[in-house]
């Protein structure tokens, strides 16, 4: 990160550009790093070429502050020396040359910033994740050529920046992704098709809700909760009584989001999960669908499962549905203790 220091010598008016930039040159480094921050902030097009000067700072500190103004600015002028820049000395001078280039959106940057993708630093490649989704559009079919990479990390980070970008030319290559040997790249591609949000992905994740890996399933149930198509209604029912919980909750969630009547049951039926997690998920979801759910709430007061009742009381009163209150009243009889603490705080949720 930039560091901001302030000490070293007075900078000039700063609406005087002919002061900062010479006070680039100034003998303090505080002082350069200072003048180098403030004419990016002001995006100081005229500057260019003594920021551009300004890389070569015998100071590491004032290089990083060069970079940020240079990403800031964004000219055009200044993406052949940040391409330089990121074989500087420094790392930071050097992550924070990638991060300008992708500011600069321009295409002459993808090149230099999917090379990034391989390097050795972890951190320089977090870097350059960051920079191609600030890039954008224009980086979308070269990254899509990298899922083809044979190093599964890159064909990994490829997805999180494509889901980042959020274009839907990537939909085609993301679903072939969801196949991928490795089970991050397949969880990548999930959570980047839920990103996007195009309905073309829902009969493939759908699919891939047989996958053997807890987590791409989870994730599925995420993606196909982003992008609310009713496809997928019977699939997720089918996942609430999945062995494992993550995914029953990501499910529940996931019915919420769609808000598909057909869902009104199940989820009622999750009121008996073993899991607390899935069991408020589904009544958030049965919330989330509204009055179309509160006869079936009603009628589930009087089930066996106390769970069942306990949670269909909450959930009424979440809902605010005046017409339960009798039913809820009666609940206060209930056996279980915690199905009448359930309906007094039901009523209360009704009276308030």
């Amino acid at each position: 990160m930039i560091k901001i220091y302030s000490g070293g010598a007075p900078l000039k008016k700063t609406n005087d550009i002919n002061g900062l930039t010479e006070s680039l040159k100034n003998e303090a480094w505080e002082t350069r790093l200072r003048a180098a921050e403030h004419l990016g902030k002001i995006k100081e097009k005229k500057a260019i070429d003594q920021l551009i000067a300004a890389l070569q700072d015998r100071d590491e500190y004032v290089r990083e502050g060069v970079v940020w103004a240079l990403g800031e600015i964004a000219d055009k002028k200044a993406i052949d020396p940040l391409i330089q820049a990121l074989e500087d000395q420094d790392q930071y001078v050097r992550e924070g040359a990638a991060i300008a280039l992708g500011k600069t959106k321009n295409k002459k940057a993808v090149e230099p910033l999917l090379g990034l993708l391989q390097n050795d630093s972890e951190s320089m490649r977090r870097t350059a994740e960051i920079a191609l989704g600030t890039l954008g559009s224009c980086v979308v079919e070269p990254l899509c050529s990298m899922l083809a990479d044979p190093d599964w990390d890159v064909r990994w980070r490829a997805t999180h920046v494509l889901g980042e970008i959020k274009d839907s030319r990537a939909v085609d290559t993301l679903i072939h992704a969801l196949k991928d040997e490795n089970k991050y790249v397949a969880e990548g591609a999930v959570s980047a098709l839920g990103e996007i949000k195009d309905i073309r992905a829902v009969e493939p994740l759908v699919e891939t809700l047989r996958d053997g890996n807890k987590f791409v399933r989870e994730e599925v149930t995420n993606a196909l909760g982003q992008i609310k198509d009713d496809r997928a209604v019977e699939a997720l029912v089918e996942v609430l009584t999945d062995k494992d919980w993550g995914v029953r909750w990501g499910a529940a969630n996931a019915l919420g989001e769609i808000g598909s009547k057909a869902a009104i049951e199940p989820l009622i039926r999750a009121f008996s999960d073993e899991v607390r997690y899935v069991r408020e998920s589904a009544a958030v979801a049965l919330v989330s669908i509204g009055k179309a759910a509160a006869g079936h709430l009603i009628k589930a007061l009087t089930h066996e499962d106390r769970n069942v009742r306990r949670w269909a009381a909450w959930t009424l009163g979440q809902m605010k549905y005046q017409k339960a209150a009798e039913y809820l009243t009666a609940a206060l009889q209930d056996e279980d203790g915690g199905v009448q603490f359930a309906a007094e705080v039901a009523l209360a949720e009704l009276e308030g």
